[in-house]
């Protein structure tokens, strides 16, 4: 099946109009997360953004965290071009070092903070899930904080397919066409793999993340904050 989500793709540019139709309240996945980081004691100064291309991470904390340093990690390079672009049309500028690489392969000192949205559920199995959150554990401090989102659910239960039917509706008030939501929908257990709410959580215990606050879900859209614990 061809993969709906070609990152190295020209039609790539568009992301950041196409994941707004798709994604219910993905501006709220973020808008949240800044106001609970501006509501902390202590504000981060090292942030590690993993999957950055696009530049929703960068054009939403620079404004807040303007001394912050900022470490943007992506393996497609026109990811992180659209990224560059989009804080340049918006006049945001900072200390970003942006880097075109998998997490696994880097190695970092521990952030402060570290971000991963709507990554997760590509990833094809249980363990490479897994071995995501363990190299985000690695790389936020004892005590630092990890955002994280994805989609979550269980594709055999009925109860999922009928909420991916109604999100389907809203994609297409959305300005999704029919063809393009078709192809989403036909992409879960193809290049969409999510897991349960209560499997993932598990792995995030597992690696030694445990949860601070489900801030948002909207069906199976759900983002969490995280405390490195171990």
């Amino acid at each position: 099946m061809t993969n709906p989500f070609q990152w190295e793709h020209p039609k790539a540019m568009d992301y950041n109009d196409t994941i707004r139709r798709r994604i219910i309240g993905y501006d709220l996945i973020f808008e949240l997360m800044k106001d609970l980081i501006d509501a902390s004691i202590e504000q981060p100064e090292h942030i590690t953004i993993v999957g950055a291309g696009g530049g929703q991470e960068l054009s939403t904390l620079l404004p807040l965290l303007p001394a912050a340093h900022f470490k943007a990690i992506d393996p497609s390079s026109t990811m992180l071009a659209l990224a560059e672009q989009r804080l340049v049309a918006e006049e945001l500028s900072g200390d970003v070092a942006y880097i075109e690489e998998e997490l696994i392969a880097m190695k970092l000192e521990p952030a402060d903070l570290v971000t991963c949205h709507l990554v997760l559920h590509f990833l094809p199995t249980v363990a490479l899930k897994k071995a995501l959150l363990h190299e985000i554990a690695m790389h936020v401090k004892v005590g630092g904080t990890v955002y994280l989102s994805s989609i979550n659910g269980d594709l055999e239960d009925a109860a999922f397919q009928q909420t991916l039917t109604a999100w389907g509706k809203a994609m297409i008030r959305n300005g999704v066409k029919e063809h393009q939501w078709q192809a989403f929908r036909a992409s879960f257990g193809d290049t969409l793999m999510p897991i349960s709410t209560t499997e993932l959580l598990k792995l995030c215990d597992e690696v030694g993340l445990q949860i601070r606050h489900a801030y948002f879900r909207a069906y199976h859209i759900e983002a969490f904050c995280l405390e490195r614990v171990k």
